[in-house]
């Protein structure tokens, strides 16, 4: 997967823009408020039709226009797919080869992007629910079937909540959202589980390659059940302990949407012992590692880096951007160019970007 071309109407500050880009490491370069982030965010749109940032539609259109477009040309192989999204205040129109896509998890077959920007340094730190998207988001791009679970999952959380707060009370009802939802609840813990122990085989090379350190860097999965043979069972019996809470709090308290992972260097727990420099260096090869899960030439992910390289010192810039040279396309913005990198860069000025000669 690559972007060959990208074309902007209207899109934050590009009124217009049309731009080729290097099949592999591109290095966008400018000063603050000049666009390199608006540039990236429409590339990340290709994969999921939406920001990585934006949570309105009306956040992505130019002050001057009425909706705001979003072209590109993506390479697989041989093979060349044309995306189109539209975005209006309400709501958004996306077309594959000019044919109208329904199903949004229909891009990432097309163009999958695994991204890093600056506020990602805190999500060791942060609320459990940002893990969680992070861990659905990135599953979701390698596993279809696992996005359909949480569709399911989230429609059966909904009905249980809706009859919790029923005036009438149908305990049955509860009963056989109940059992539902603890055998969907099995096939997410399993999917989930598979997905980190494949991530832990791959976290400590891509970490000490970026980061010249030998400590091993791992993800502690915190599961609402972690037993496989008695999953369904144990789940049950949590479900049915916490029944009068539910009732009268009128929502769902315990299930997988409430999991959480946590992040160890060495034996210390980075949300609590780790330094800043050492979460950045570990989010952004959480964020990286998944790279390498695709086996498929032709299908591995596009990667953007926003802002990635400011707050690294000589040695661990160099390191990343070495490691970043060898992957399928690469994406990085910088305030300034590096004496690592001797090509492939474009130049943001004043709602424009080029290709420095």
């Amino acid at each position: 997967m690559k972007v060959k071309n990208l074309r902007l109407i209207n899109f934050r500050n590009y009124k217009s823009l049309d731009i080729d880009f290097y099949d592999g490491f591109n290095y966008i370069v400018g000063d603050n408020a000049k666009g390199k982030t608006n540039l990236i965010e429409a590339i990340y749109a290709l994969s999921f039709a939406k920001s990585f940032r934006a949570s309105q539609n009306e956040e992505m259109i130019n002050k001057d226009a009425l909706f705001a477009t979003i072209n590109a040309t993506i390479t697989s192989g041989e093979l060349s797919k044309e995306i189109e999204i539209q975005f209006r205040k309400e709501g958004k129109k996306v077309s594959l080869n000019k044919k109208p896509v329904n199903k949004l998890s229909g891009l990432i077959d097309v163009i999958n992007v695994l991204s890093f920007i600056p506020k990602d340094t805190s999500l060791l730190k942060d609320s459990p629910r940002l893990r969680r998207n992070y861990l659905n988001q990135t599953i979701s791009k390698f596993d279809k079937s696992y996005l359909f679970l949480l569709i399911s999952y989230e429609k059966l959380l909904k009905e249980r909540n809706d009859a919790l707060k029923s005036i009438n009370l149908n305990l049955n009802l509860i009963d056989v959202l109940t059992h539902q939802i603890v055998k969907l609840s099995k096939e997410i813990y399993l999917t989930r589980k598979r997905f980190i122990s494949d991530l832990n085989k791959l976290l400590p090379g891509v970490y000490a390659k970026i980061s010249s350190s030998e400590e091993n860097l791992s993800i502690k999965y915190k599961a609402f059940i972690d037993d496989e043979e008695k999953y369904e069972e144990k789940a049950l019996k949590i479900f049915t302990d916490n029944l009068n809470n539910d009732i009268k709090r009128k929502v769902t308290t315990v299930g997988v949407q409430k999991e959480d992972f946590e992040m160890y260097l060495g034996d210390r727990n980075l949300a609590l012992y780790g330094s800043q420099g050492e979460n950045r260096l570990s989010v952004i090869t959480l964020k990286l590692s998944p790279y390498f899960l695709v086996k498929d030439e032709d299908k591995l992910p596009v990667i953007i880096l926003d802002d990635v390289l400011s707050e690294l010192d000589k040695t661990r810039e160099k390191n990343l951007i070495d490691f970043l040279k060898n992957l399928n396309q690469v994406f990085i913005t910088n305030t300034k160019k590096s004496e690592f990198c001797e090509e492939n860069y474009f130049i943001c000025g004043e709602n424009t970007i080029k290709k420095e000669q």
